[in-house]
């Protein structure tokens, strides 16, 4: 009978060491792709419902979704929420969680909002300042509502659609208020602070409650893009959610 040569203890460990070295070096691209990957699925997801909101603006005479549901004591409006208008204008059930949505409070009720009964019912929200929340007619900030198309200078350049903050008092919300980000008009890292409060600037990577943190956002024309939050807001007077700074 022939010897057969079995492994040695040393070439053995050798061999478990360069396996140990091919996973270590895979595991972080394999993570990058699978980010990647969630990150245009959640674009994708944007898009779609910027076509919803174009299909009723065409039946609405010009006129842009609201926003209804509820963050720490303010009350839900579910007759003007934009999840429940809008769901009749898109083509198959609307996808309102992101896939990087790591939001507990679609399970469990929020203990931030009135009544303590609140959940989570969608990962995204409008830009108030094209929504007309208090059903006063006009815009946050006082000047004439941008809550028709035909009122917004520069559709491509204005956010419409973000990602809601993953926990907190504007978890279970389906808008910010961008308008109080820089109330004081100085700018600086404090904004991209309080902004983190009420939208995930960081969902899609960069450095949290920084300039530098990504995430997704819509626009008013359809289209979406992965921007920092130094690319749409850096004061009150320079970013992109203000239709009257276009």
């Amino acid at each position: 009978m022939k010897n057969r040569r079995a492994f040695t203890l040393i070439e053995l460990l050798v061999v478990i060491s360069i396996i140990a070295l091919l996973v270590g070096i895979l595991l972080p691209a394999l993570g990058a792709a699978r980010r990647s990957a969630q990150t245009l699925k959640c674009l994708s997801q944007m898009r779609q419902l910027e076509i919803a909101h174009y299909a009723y603006i065409t039946s609405n005479d010009g006129w842009l979704i609201n926003a209804g549901l509820p963050h720490g004591t303010v009350a839900p409006n579910e007759g003007i929420a934009w999840i429940n208008t809008l769901e009749s204008y898109y083509s198959e059930d609307m996808i309102l969680r992101s896939p990087v949505d790591e939001c507990l409070y679609w399970d469990e009720p929020s203990p931030y909002v009135s009544g303590g009964n609140t959940y989570r019912r969608t990962s995204y929200g409008i830009n108030t300042f094209l929504a007309d929340v208090n059903q006063s007619g006009r815009s946050p900030d006082g000047a004439e509502a941008w809550n028709r198309l035909d009122r917004v200078q520069a559709p491509t350049k204005t956010v419409h659609f973000l990602i809601m903050a993953f926990d907190g008092e504007f978890a279970t919300a389906d808008h910010p208020h961008p308008e109080n980000w820089d109330v004081f008009g100085v700018g600086g890292d404090v904004v991209a602070k309080i902004a983190n409060e009420q939208v995930q600037i960081d969902a899609h990577g960069g450095e949290a409650e920084s300039f530098n943190a990504r995430s997704n956002y819509g626009y008013l024309d359809g289209h979406a893009e992965t921007n920092t939050f130094g690319d749409v807001f850096r004061s009150e007077s320079e970013n992109l959610f203000n239709p009257g700074l276009q």
